[in-house]
């Protein structure tokens, strides 16, 4: 009897610990996620591979991107939640918290492959994964789910955020002075070219459909609100500004210069809206 009283006795207390236990699986099984991103690819090939990034804001919305900086970057916003238990799902389906934090090969590999993982749930708990030409076991299989899964939402048109207006300006002390414009209409887009240098002050209407081009310009030149390639207040260097507008109401304005050759974004707009510009 003493015997069986104890072995009771024991069991409360191992159900007692278990329940008090803030890491057990059926407390973890209550997180949700709240940021999730992964990116694959490959080092000699700028556009190459697959990017997602799904975050929350702080008014509610949900933050899609997909593959952030290539040329078709697509970006949009929704109000329902559930995308995060769908990639939980996957998460768990192929025990990504398993991962290890880095992966590299036994012998060294030049222009290979590289991959990151990263994600976050409510109650704070992180994983964060990645590695160079080497990954774990089930990693193509769990980068072929997350390729299915996200398929539905590169084929998605609704809320996309698009560029609506866009202003490029470019100034120096040695008399440079450009300014150009593009900016939606209802059927066609309005284009306004001012350049000092070639004393060139038009205003044009074009096709609409390069908005959608510009879209990819801007995508490509990786054009942020926190990114440039450098700025400074020095009159010897030429500043540069991008105002841009969007469709859902967000706006940005990036500031960067060069001292003698256009950096790579000024270079890439200025290519851009070269072909309205005389011979």
């Amino acid at each position: 009897m003493k015997k069986s009283i104890l072995l009771t006795g024991l069991i409360c207390l191992m159900f007692s610990c278990v329940s008090q236990n803030p890491n057990t699986n059926s407390t973890m099984k209550t997180e949700r996620l709240t940021y999730f991103s992964f990116n694959h690819h490959n080092t000699m090939a700028r556009f190459n591979g697959e990017s997602y990034i799904v975050s929350t804001e702080k008014d509610g919305r949900i933050h899609v991107v997909i593959d952030d900086g290539f040329p078709d970057e697509k970006e949009f916003y929704l109000d329902d939640a559930s995308i995060f238990d769908s990639l939980k799902a996957i998460v768990d389906e192929y025990k990504m918290d398993k991962y290890k934090e880095n992966y590299q090969p036994t012998m060294r590999v030049f222009d290979g492959d590289s991959w990151s993982l990263y994600y976050k749930y409510d109650s704070k708990r992180s994983v964060s994964s990645g590695g160079y030409m080497d990954w774990p076991r089930n990693y193509g299989d769990a980068r072929r789910a997350l390729a299915d899964y996200f398929q539905q939402w590169r084929d998605y048109q609704i809320g996309i955020k698009l560029i609506d207006y866009l202003k490029f300006t470019s100034k120096n002390n040695r008399g440079r002075d450009i300014e150009y414009t593009l900016e939606r209409g209802d059927e066609e887009a309005t284009l306004t070219l001012r350049n000092a240098e070639l004393n060139i002050n038009e205003t044009l209407k074009v096709s609409n459909d390069y908005m959608a081009e510009l879209q990819k310009v801007v995508n490509e030149a990786r054009l942020k609100e926190d990114m440039y390639d450098y700025y400074t207040d020095d009159e010897n260097y030429t500043q540069c500004r991008f105002n841009v507008r969007y469709n859902n109401g967000d706006t940005l304005e990036a500031v960067n210069c060069y001292s003698q050759y256009p950096g790579f974004r000024e270079g890439a707009i200025m290519e851009f809206f070269r072909r309205w510009l005389p011979e």
